[in-house]
């Protein structure tokens, strides 16, 4: 069968009606085979075409009204991989260190998963800190202008910008802090994702869990099992890397940014919870590298 000097006999024909069942638009499907077929396949094209076939005429359509999720994903690439800097009880020490191996390999994108902020001034539980959002904004700001250093900064909503949400009853979100916190800097350095994941490439994911566990890569490996991808997991405060069951997937507990000397939560009453551990990480050419306390400084550094 042609249409307008098409022929619809063998692949195009089952790709319409893949298409159809998929529920794409007449449009968004004559969008889809002219890009695929190389050919000007018209919505005019694809309509007549479905009404010889028979092709699935009483199906629906995609409903655009009703609003689906989707994360963002990054195409493979060379990132710092970062986490969990809670701001202003940032390491400065960390921040350097991050800064002096992107600067050594020349890389210019860095991924922050979740927890930038501290967003302390709205915690409702006793704490020994004053509480202030002059003074939060005021010791934050370092970190946002280090950060300049980058060209983009890829930031995941962690469970502390959860706060701001949660503390208003969903009234103000942590982005509308973020021109607050970040100045000028914010829109030209910054790309803020409400998800706490992101793919990188189709292999990777980076992820600020609901999650968590005392056991260090527990939930990194779960993570990867279940997504089967190789997983960059922040939140715990852990560093470790251990293998999916398959050998297929690595999960990676990433560390953090944080000056643990800093929180009084952490400091001021004991528990069983596991140290909270430093780190972050590079992706250089398809490769991931964890730098941790047991990093040889002056060989990635000479």
């Amino acid at each position: 069968m042609r249409t307008h000097g098409f022929n619809w006999a063998g692949k195009p024909n089952e790709r319409l009606k893949e298409l159809s069942i998929v529920g794409l638009s007449h449009k968004m499907m004559a969008e889809v085979l002219s890009r695929e077929f190389n050919y000007e396949v018209t919505r005019k094209m694809v309509e007549q075409a479905k009404y010889r076939l028979g092709a699935s005429r009483f199906m629906l359509e995609h409903d655009k009204s009703i609003k689906t999720f989707r994360e963002l994903t990054l195409p493979m690439d060379n990132y710092m991989t970062s986490c969990d800097y809670h701001a202003p009880y940032h390491s400065e020490m960390w921040i350097n260190l991050l800064l002096a191996v992107a600067e050594k390999f020349k890389i210019k994108k860095n991924i922050v998963i979740g927890d930038l902020f501290e967003f302390h001034f709205i915690m409702h539980h006793y704490t020994e800190l004053s509480r202030s959002l002059d003074k939060e904004v005021m010791q934050a700001q370092p970190v946002i202008n280090t950060l300049k250093y980058f060209d983009m900064n890829y930031f995941l909503k962690g469970n502390h910008e959860n706060r701001i949400g949660r503390g208003t009853d969903g009234l103000i979100q942590a982005k509308h802090l973020f021109k607050l916190f970040g100045g000028d800097a914010w829109e030209k350095h910054f790309t803020y994702s409400v998800y706490d994941k992101l793919n990188i490439g189709d292999d990777w994911m980076a992820v600020h869990p609901g999650s968590y566990s005392q056991v260090s890569g527990s939930v990194a490996v779960r993570l990867a099992e279940k997504f089967a991808k190789n997983v960059i997991n922040s939140h715990g405060h852990f560093v470790a890397m251990r293998y999916t069951r398959d050998g297929k997937h690595v999960g990676i507990d990433l560390g953090g940014m944080f000056d643990r000397s800093r929180v009084d939560y952490i400091n001021l009453k004991t528990t069983t919870h596991p140290i909270w551990n430093n780190g972050f990480g590079m992706m250089l050419n398809g490769h991931f590298y964890h730098f941790h306390n047991g990093t040889d400084w002056n060989y990635w550094l000479k």
